[in-house]
């Protein structure tokens, strides 16, 4: 099991593409539910951490009497690399 790693993400809320390099490597993900992510980064209580076994990226938000906050878990679908086929006709 991989320990995960904090990850300073860019979120297209628009798009729902969300985005962070990892080792020199920009990585680009689709979520499902974007406005929760923006809400949830907007207040979290620590760096968001990529866990890539889970392919997710867990965001700590305020809770009372919790002083790490309550996680939420947000799943992630890698964009594909390859591009499509496109015939231009005209």
């Amino acid at each position: 099991m991989a320990p995960s790693i904090p990850v300073l993400p860019l979120l297209d809320v628009h798009r729902e593409v969300l985005e962070f390099r990892i080792r020199g490597t920009w990585q680009r993900f689709h979520v499902a539910d974007a406005d929760a992510l923006a809400a949830a980064l907007a207040n979290a209580v620590a760096s968001p951490r990529w866990d890539p076994d889970a392919r997710a990226l867990v965001v700590r938000i305020p809770k009372a009497g919790c002083a790490t906050g309550q996680a939420r878990i947000f799943s992630l679908s890698e964009f594909s690399r390859t591009l499509p086929n496109v015939t231009l006709v005209g």
